[in-house]
């Protein structure tokens, strides 16, 4: 038992360091997401080790060093998504209802069949907005009668997993779809017309995620120039989707260094949203990022609608004129280096897949 717990330690060590790489590669990325449940094993490992006591003294040390040191990084990298820490995006009170706006995020599962779920969710909520990912053309015939309740919509219901779906209630104004960087990945960009009349950006994103035989190259590439598109524009914006990226990972940190975001759950939890069928295993993938333009109203992780992950609901009140340049000081020397060499990379891997 007592090599088991020494093996463990030191398994839960090399986890714990293999993101601090900076690269691209799968089995390396793979590792930012389940911080807090490898932190959780960490913990009973030490509390194993103190029981157990294996090995030498001088053994039994270093892997009391090795656990200590590894939870502590963990902890720290996930601290700002404990309730308690410092808030990213205030609460707002008393919006006007004009200034506000609810926005429902549900990746439905291409080949989910519970299709009365999500509608009976979208009429309880009555959300101003919803992006749907993952819809294939049985899901958009569907949801006909749902979409009718929304005179606003843009889509691309393809089969591959990667299909997209906004519905607004809210008049959109030069919404597109298009593939940033991967044929048949599309996402969608739309400038949404508030009640006050204010025009507000808004990117609904769905990048492919890190997994054999495809790196996080062109993901990460995507975020980054997303994010330098909104800095560029220095208006009010908001990001939302299923990023296919946990909130505390570097790519995530630097897209919104580079856009100057805020996320609204900073402050107030994870919210994990995948696996749904696995709550103690997931972590959030589905995400909202916001420019300091708005304040929050409300974040809600929603009821299981047959996905493998929970539609997420957020309030939002615009609490600034949408074109006042609010991004922050420019973006520092190595934050701009870092996201140059991000895009880099992500052409360079889309390149190698071209030639495949």
């Amino acid at each position: 038992m007592g090599f088991v717990i020494l093996g463990l330690v030191g398994l839960l060590g090399l986890l714990t360091a293999l993101p601090i790489i900076e690269t691209d590669t799968w089995w390396v990325r793979l590792w930012d997401y389940p911080r807090l449940q490898i932190a959780a094993l960490i913990a009973l490992a030490l509390i194993g080790l103190v029981i157990v006591r294996p090995g030498n003294g001088r053994t039994f040390r270093i892997a009391i060093g090795v656990g200590i040191a590894s939870l502590a990084w963990q902890l720290w990298q996930v601290a700002p998504y404990v309730p308690g820490w410092p808030k990213e995006v205030a609460a707002a009170r008393n919006c006007p209802p004009d200034r506000s706006v609810t926005m429902l995020n549900a990746n439905v599962l291409l080949t989910n069949r519970n299709f009365e779920a999500l509608p009976k969710l979208i009429a309880e909520r009555d959300p101003d907005l919803v992006l749907l990912l993952e819809p294939g053309p049985e899901w958009a015939r569907q949801l006909g009668p749902v979409s009718a309740r929304f005179p606003f919509r843009i889509g691309a219901p393809i089969p591959n997993t990667y299909g997209m779906i906004l519905l607004s209630k809210l008049p959109l104004e030069g919404a597109k779809m298009r593939d940033r960087l991967q044929p048949h990945v599309p996402s969608v960009k739309a400038g949404i017309r508030l009640r006050s009349g204010d025009v507000v950006d808004f990117y609904g994103l769905h990048p492919e995620p890190p997994y054999p035989a495809d790196d996080s190259g062109e993901r990460d590439a995507e975020l980054v120039r997303v994010g330098k598109e909104i800095r560029a524009a220095a208006r009010a914006a908001i990001v939302m989707g299923d990023l296919n990226d946990v909130a505390w990972s570097h790519t995530s940190r630097l897209f919104r260094r580079v856009a100057g975001m805020r996320d609204p759950r900073v402050g107030r939890g994870p919210y994990p949203t995948f696996p749904a069928s696995l709550p103690l295993l997931a972590w959030p993938l589905d995400h909202i990022f916001v420019t300091p333009h708005f304040r929050l109203v409300s974040i809600d992780r929603l009821p299981d609608i047959g996905s493998d992950h929970r539609p997420m609901l957020f309030g939002l009140c615009l609490v600034s004129s949408p074109d006042r340049q609010l991004n922050g000081k420019a973006v520092p020397a190595e934050v701009r280096e870092d996201a140059k060499d991000e895009i880099e990379e992500g052409a360079e891997e889309r390149a190698e897949e071209n030639h495949g």
